[in-house]
């Protein structure tokens, strides 16, 4: 997958200033109060309540504020339907597909520089151009498709819900991209305002262990190793995906992700598990 903490630029100096209040995104980089949120989300009566949030994520209302995603994403551990481990099917379709559509657009291209160096006719240069366009559009609406499958079955399949904005800018449905990199650029918020994942005592809190190579990819890291933490941290070391960082001396050798409250929530839910539980969120990481 293509680099994308360009794109999130925003969150790689939320982290760099950390514990300072993220101005623009009026959240203080602290430990999240999940009891708190936990009462808040099942409270009928709380302004936080799940249903609630969960009906104006629905509804693409950009007045959501990061307060509200961050309630929205720490409280999704505390509804029936709950698995931290649960993978969309086709979230691996979604990938393959976005792959072979960029080489197919990488050949159309080429295909058009090499006509062109021929000096084929404009008219006829036209037509093989946008005959390879169509076909393309039709490839790009299909992941699409699929994109939006893999989300429905997990509104928090970060990756899916990347690629959804990239194609939909491909595509010149650029309302429909920002929809999407607004939920993308809070949810990330929510994770980065958890902690600065530089030890235990601050270390990030995810809902999902995808979260945590997708965040690091986000902040510019490629993840080298993976270690299980008792009593529940996973430990991922990294080295900066631009090599002319890698020797500066703010440079973290690794970052902690605080998953005590996925596994409880997963033991909770999934008690015929629970004994496999810590075995599973590690293979799940080897994996990635």
């Amino acid at each position: 997958m293509k680099k994308i903490f360009l794109i999130f630029s925003l969150l790689i100096t939320a982290l760099a200033v950390a514990p300072v209040a993220l101005a623009q995104k009026k959240l203080t980089v602290e430990k999240p109060d999940l009891e708190h949120i936990r009462r808040a989300t099942l409270d009928p009566a709380s302004k936080f309540y799940y249903p609630r949030l969960q009906a104006l994520y629905d509804a693409n209302d950009t007045t959501m504020t990061p307060e509200q995603y961050r309630y929205y994403y720490f409280g999704t551990m505390y509804q029936e339907d709950y698995n931290p481990y649960r993978k969309s099917d086709y979230t691996d379709r979604t990938d393959s597909l976005l792959s072979l559509n960029q080489v197919s657009r990488l050949r159309r291209d080429s295909t058009i520089a090499a006509d062109k160096a021929k000096k084929v006719g404009q008219f006829e240069l036209t037509r093989r151009y946008q005959e390879a366009k169509t076909r393309n559009l039709r490839e790009q609406k299909e992941i699409v498709k699929i994109a939006e499958k893999a989300l429905a079955d997990n509104p928090f399949d970060l990756q899916s819900m990347y690629m959804l904005s990239r194609l939909l800018k491909d595509m010149g449905k650029n309302m429909s991209a920002r929809i999407w990199d607004y939920r993308l650029e809070n949810i990330l918020g929510a994770i980065v305002s958890s902690g600065t994942g530089k030890d235990e005592q601050n270390a990030f809190f995810v809902i999902s262990p995808d979260h945590e190579y997708f965040l690091l990819e986000v902040l510019g890291y490629d993840v080298d190793d993976y270690e299980y933490r008792e009593p529940g941290f996973d430990y991922l070391k990294v080295t900066p995906s631009d090599p002319a960082r890698a020797n500066r001396s703010k440079t973290p050798p690794a970052f902690f992700f605080d998953v005590r409250p996925l596994i409880q929530q997963y033991n909770i839910k999934y008690p015929e598990n629970s004994a496999e539980s810590s075995a599973a969120g590690e293979e799940i990481n080897l994996e990635n």
